[in-house]
């Protein structure tokens, strides 16, 4: 039997129940759960700033949980390289994630058995997000 390989994307720079619960029910979409990291430079690209955490120990951390099979660094030019190579049956998208979107859309039209997309929604936004963290830690030390 084929293993349904399912795969997301993100920088999961501060790791909370939030990034647990999206790659808990990311896993649940298949038998294994490939993870793309962001590249610290795509990262500041698109935020204007760098992870508190590199994308080594990003991979390291995310590799020592449970619902990944593996996790992996993106490319900082080709978002579909990573999908191109391990060729998912399903992605899944996290409930704010735009970046890249247009341009994986149009790759999909173009495919004969594209994956599916799944977006899933968030977990409990208002108490679980890097950013508020971040906030709150500023906040905390000063």
């Amino acid at each position: 039997m084929k293993k349904k390989r399912v795969m997301s994307f993100g920088t999961f720079d501060i790791i909370h129940p939030g990034h647990i619960a999206f790659l808990s029910a990311a896993a649940k979409c298949g038998n294994e759960l490939f993870v793309v990291v962001s590249r610290d430079t795509r990262r500041k690209k698109i935020s204007g700033d760098l992870p508190v955490h590199t994308q080594t120990e990003r991979i390291s951390v995310l590799n020592a949980l449970k619902p990944v099979t593996r996790a992996i660094a993106g490319s900082d030019k080709d978002i579909l390289k990573a999908i191109k190579r391990y060729t998912p049956d399903v992605i899944v998208l996290g409930h704010d994630q735009v970046y890249g979107i247009e341009m994986l859309d149009k790759w999909i039209a173009r495919q004969e058995n594209p994956p599916k997309i799944v977006r899933l929604p968030a977990f409990r936004r208002g108490r679980f997000s890097t950013t508020r963290i971040k906030k709150v830690l500023c906040q905390s030390s000063t």
